[in-house]
């Protein structure tokens, strides 16, 4: 992945946490460790986050970075995970990702996979931390 499309990758990312006009802090965790594993510090997250603020690009824009169909498919599901780091998949944020999938031009029935898989990942950690708990 090159710059370009790591940018707009984490771009991508911002603007769906930003769907329910907030960035709660798992978001921001998840956000900080993508950024670490694709190479962008601190201050660039930042310029990223006032640029997706600041709508100085629009997500037409953010997306066209993104055009291998594995990388679209991988960010919808870095957008899912990020959407449930607070335990909470919002209207806004659902709405922002059939938004996205439409841009990508990615079918439903994906996004629809991705959700169904993200539930059970959710479930099964629940599960783990009960019986950790005992």
């Amino acid at each position: 992945m090159n710059e370009k499309e790591r940018v707009s990758y984490v771009k991508a990312l911002v603007y769906i946490a930003l769907a329910d006009n907030t960035i709660e802090e798992g978001e921001q965790k998840h956000l900080n460790q993508i950024c670490t594993l694709y190479g962008l510090n601190d201050s660039e997250l930042l310029e990223i986050q006032d640029c997706v603020v600041n709508k100085k690009e629009s997500l037409e824009k953010i997306l066209s970075g993104i055009t291998n169909r594995q990388m679209k498919l991988n960010l919808l599901f870095d957008l899912l995970a990020l959407c449930y780091a607070d335990n909470n998949y919002s209207i806004l944020e659902r709405q922002g990702m059939e938004k996205i999938c439409t841009m990508l031009k990615v079918e439903d029935s994906k996004l629809a996979q991705m959700e169904q898989l993200m539930e059970e990942q959710v479930e099964f950690q629940k599960k783990v931390n009960q019986v950790l708990e005992r």
